[in-house]
């Protein structure tokens, strides 16, 4: 039952997002001018999308709703059907919960 719950809450909150989330640009950032030199530093490798998910409602107060689906998902850059794929498993895994009203939090030590 409680993956019947956090799929529906997350459906709800993904249709929701749809609605106000807009364009994801994803990863662009400025190129500098042509001839320009960069560092030579290699960049850092990237985090998995569970992490991301998570640092990403930790910024958010803990806790997807309504509200800030949106900005939950554009600051994880993760898509909707990444959400509903990552919610069940954090909730499998313990890092997660749903609650009475659907609304997703997450456990971890920032969020207790």
């Amino acid at each position: 039952m409680t993956a019947m719950r956090m799929t529906v809450a997350l459906l709800g909150l993904g249709a929701l997002g749809a609605c106000t989330a807009g364009a994801q640009i994803g990863n662009l950032g400025a190129q500098g001018r042509v001839g320009s030199v960069a560092s030579a530093s290699a960049p850092a490798a990237p985090r998995p999308p569970a992490e991301r998910l998570i640092a990403a409602i930790e910024a958010q107060g803990c806790a997807i709703t309504a509200d800030n689906v949106a900005q939950v998902l554009l600051k994880a850059n993760l898509t909707q059907q990444q959400l509903l794929e990552l919610g069940p498993q954090l909730t499998a895994q313990g890092r997660a919960e749903v609650t009475d009203d659907g609304t997703i939090r997450v456990l971890t030590a920032n969020c207790t």
